[in-house]
């Protein structure tokens, strides 16, 4: 999978299923310094995601400040070939001064098996 650099920053594109409803993002910044995985609000509710009663709220903290969020699981959230099923995510604004749709954190990376060619600009999957 090719990574994008936006910004001075690596972004990749990311496909997402939420009760059976796909959606193609093409704007996930690639952040190993990120412990979790993020998406806009705005863009999940195109399919759907909604915080919901029983939700848990919840704060984080990252070089842009605080932000809440809520989390939800995702049938799969794929990036290329590698897919990783029932996987969780926090969802929050994300308003961060660029056009940005997620951001694909360290959670995902490790538990993939991602491989980073920052020469080639490119993701492998392990193995």
């Amino acid at each position: 999978m090719k990574i994008n650099v936006r910004y001075g920053l690596p972004f990749v594109e990311v496909t997402i299923c939420y009760h059976g409803r796909e959606l193609h993002l093409r704007n996930v910044l690639l952040d190993t310094g990120s412990a979790g995985t993020i998406f806009g609000a705005d863009a999940v509710d195109a399919i759907g995601v909604k915080i919901e009663p029983g939700d848990f709220l919840n704060k984080i903290r990252g070089v842009g400040g605080v932000e809440i969020v809520y989390s939800k699981q995702f049938d799969f959230v794929k990036v290329g070939l590698v897919s990783q099923e029932g996987f969780e995510v926090e969802i929050g604004e994300m308003n961060y001064g660029m056009e940005i749709d997620g951001i694909l954190g360290f959670d995902f990376i490790q538990s993939a098996g991602l491989v980073i060619d920052s020469g080639k600009l490119t993701i492998t999957a392990r193995g």
